[in-house]
């Protein structure tokens, strides 16, 4: 039996207030049509990314979200980051691309159906990230996982803010076809076709998405509107998923390939006059990911998979040509085994990846392996409680061995509360790039150390009653040997070191209620206190990109209608690095159904057009502005 089928069975539509606390997006929730509509919350809702096994919210001690193929349909997002901004999931864009942020930390590990596509690369020009989430369509998106904290004990290195996994969708039984056309602001144009169908034992999903959009505007300091250049559109992906059931045993194979040729404009040298670094940069790059997985038994927790993961770019940079080919190979395989009390969870992983760059006529080729073995234990005690035990061995060729265990306690008080506390180990590798590059610009420093993490959580979910749910989290992380970049004078060029420690403490509130059964309203509060350590002891890291984030999402879904206003304020930034020390937007999404088959929609984003960015920069502040206020309308049909 299909995980996704089980979990479409299981889902309740929620909603949410904010009691005492206001939020743009909050705990994840999800919806069907055979449950109680009564119910706002659902922590009996199946995750499969927290501890590599099917299992409730719930039964989980850790701080987890899932975003549902309703909530992305209902926000009629463009793009994954749009989804995840939506749900109070931070993303950090800078020109073409865009990569998430959990507990402050950009160190999260991005994977598709349970498999990796973080590249050991810097594939974000200026950034250590190396993963463009916005590379993935949302057309085939079933819905996407959240898990924050540590997960290196799971998922092996670069899992040390979390995990986000997406999974996609597979057909249904029978035959539909949805067609999508959508016109916007700056010359936004987007079609889509998704096609899917099946019958008991065979199920395919294939969708294809054309967009295009001219550079985006954005407002100044001094609240004056330039074009931002070089931050053209030009997109087309397709995805394909193919399901084979047999009696007790499930093979899925899915594809997906990216071709994109969107502007190149990384960031302003001069944001008041709209002047970009670099002027008339394009950037061609095209993305290729397969899979395929066989599961044994009625579930999805014993498997067998490999995958093959490709990137090629050519983006000339400020005159300079620059080209890479990266190749990712994996195989992995899980055994699940329910012994009286105890779930064991258990498998290994061999992951290779290779890269091949020209950067200003210097060659860069360089590849790296790792091999990993995991053990799980999920420990029933007991009146309510349970306990998460976990360890991982992962040998990479350039850094030996390496250990992460975490573990995690669960109190279930009753049916609609939990608490729970953990403790994890994360680890996050150099990349080849940082250590072995010579170019004209940049030179590797093979010396460079892993940087290692811990962090504690505690947190608790609480269904009240069946209009409001509480939630709320605290969390406290150490990271050392934080590797950051520094322009070396003696020899004019960029060079990687281990320079500070980090440390990062937080808190997340939320709360949901259902109004009345026409209106909802869900809410959060955010705290994050960032520091460094340089060598001069701890101090607070003027970087912090959300200090204190308040909001509220208020939607409205009665008969035809669905409408959703989303609105967020930031306070307690430095103005060092961003223009203001706060910033308030306001999104908002309208959905009209003519009947069962059509509906048109229309969006407004930033509508307060307000002058902000998410990354900080100080020379010049602004250089990584965010779009100013635009619209979208669109119909989608089903036939």
């Amino acid at each position: 039996m299909n995980l996704n089928r089980i979990v479409v069975r299981g889902r309740l539509t929620k909603a949410v207030m904010a009691a005492f606390v206001l939020t743009a997006s909050g705990t994840a929730w999800a919806y069907a049509a055979d449950v109680d509509d009564t119910v706002v919350y659902d922590l009996g809702e199946v995750l499969v990314t927290a501890n590599r096994v099917t299992e409730k919210k719930i039964d989980v001690p850790a701080d987890t979200a899932v975003i549902s193929s309703k909530q992305i349909e209902d926000g009629n997002y463009a793009s994954v980051s749009d989804a995840l901004k939506a749900n109070n999931v931070p993303v950090v864009k800078k020109g073409f691309a865009a990569y998430p942020e959990l507990n402050g930390d950009t160190r999260v590990l991005v994977m598709v159906n349970g498999r990796k596509i973080t590249w050991d690369h810097l594939v974000v020009s200026g950034a250590t990230n190396s993963i463009d989430i916005d590379q993935i369509p949302v057309e085939n998106i079933e819905r996407i996982e959240v898990v924050k904290g540590p997960n290196s004990s799971l998922y092996g290195e670069k899992a040390v803010a979390g995990v986000i996994n997406i999974i996609t969708k597979q057909g249904v039984e029978g035959q539909q076809t949805t067609v999508r056309g959508e016109v916007g602001t700056w010359g936004h144009q987007k079609a889509s076709i998704v096609t899917q169908g099946g019958d008991e034992k065979n199920a395919y999903f294939v969708t294809y998405s054309k967009e295009k959009q001219k550079s985006y505007k954005y407002k100044d300091a001094n609240g004056n509107s330039h074009v931002f250049p070089d931050t053209t559109i030009d997109r087309d992906t397709f995805t394909a998923r193919y399901d084979h059931y047999y009696a007790e045993d499930h093979l899925s194979l899915d594809f997906s390939y990216s071709n994109r040729n969107d502007g190149f404009g990384i960031y302003l040298s001069d944001p008041l006059n709209g002047v970009p670094y670099g002027a008339g940069m394009k950037n061609k790059t095209i993305d290729a990911s397969y899979g395929a997985t066989y599961y044994f038994g009625d579930g999805n927790d014993t498997f067998i998979r490999t995958y093959r993961n490709t990137e090629k770019s050519n983006a000339p940079f400020a005159g300079t040509p620059y080209t890479h080919d990266l190749a990712m190979f994996g195989v992995e395989g899980q055994k699940t085994w329910h012994l009286d009390d105890h779930t064991l969870i258990g498998g290994v992983t061999y992951n290779r990846e290779s890269i091949d760059e020209e950067n200003d006529g210097v060659s860069f080729n360089k590849n790296a392996n790792s091999k990993a073995a995991y053990l799980e234990d999920k420990w029933e005690l007991g009146n309510g409680w349970t306990a998460n035990l976990g360890t991982r061995y992962e040998h990479h060729n350039n850094f030996g061995g390496d250990w992460a265990s975490h573990v995690g306690i669960n109190k279930k008080l009753d049916d609609r509360t939990h608490v729970y506390a953990s403790w994890g180990q994360a680890v996050n590798n150099p990349t080849l790039k940082m250590m072995y590059a010579n170019s004209p610009y940049w030179i590797g420093n093979p010396d460079l150390k892993q940087e290692r993490s811990y962090t504690y959580t505690l947190g608790v979910d609480s269904q009240v009653n069946d209009r409001l749910n509480v939630s709320a989290s605290v969390f406290e992380s150490h990271l050392k040997d934080a590797i950051d970049w520094e322009w070396n004078t003696a020899i004019s060029r960029t060079v990687y070191y281990n320079v500070n420690k980090e440390k990062r403490q937080g808190l997340n509130v939320s709360a949901t209620y259902k109004i009345d059964d026409a209106w909802k309203v869900k809410g959060f509060y955010n705290f994050l206190r960032q520091k460094v350590d340089s060598g001069s002891g701890m101090i607070n890291d003027a970087k912090n990109r959300h200090p204190n984030t308040y909001g509220v999402e208020l939607t409205y879904e009665k008969n035809r209608w669905s409408i959703i206003n989303t609105l967020q304020y930031v306070t307690g930034r430095s103005t060092a690095y961003y223009t203001d020390s706060k910033y308030f937007t306001w999104d908002l999404t309208m959905n009209y159904k003519l009947n069962d088959s059509t509906k048109i929609y229309a969006q407004g984003f930033n509508l307060t057009d307000e002058a902000y960015e998410v990354e900080p920069y100080s020379t010049p502040i602004g250089a990584y502005a965010m779009p100013g206020r635009h619209y979208v309308v669109g119909v989608e049909h089903k036939f």
